[in-house]
């Protein structure tokens, strides 16, 4: 009997602030993590991995995706000032 690769579709669940989200991929661009999580403009954002606090750089760097995987993003956006 011939074994089939198993062709289903996987989904994989990361968090970013807490929020669920889910992929069929392994790896996404810090872009698209952003962008799927909801952010409208991600380059106000900047990604940091939750576990070793490491920070992304680039938008369009590949983050490879874990199970269970925890993201923060964090604004850093121009912030509005107020007039005299």
């Amino acid at each position: 009997m011939e074994e089939h690769e198993h062709h289903h579709e996987h989904r994989l669940t990361y968090f970013v602030n807490g929020e669920r989200q889910e992929t069929h991929k392994k790896e996404l661009t810090v872009h698209v993590i952003l962008a799927d999580a909801g952010f409208d403009r991600p380059k106000d954002y900047r990604l940091t991995r939750d576990e070793g606090n490491h920070v992304y750089e680039h938008y369009e760097q590949e983050v490879h995706l874990h199970e269970g995987e925890r993201f923060t993003a964090t604004y850093v956006g121009p912030t509005p000032t107020s007039g005299p």
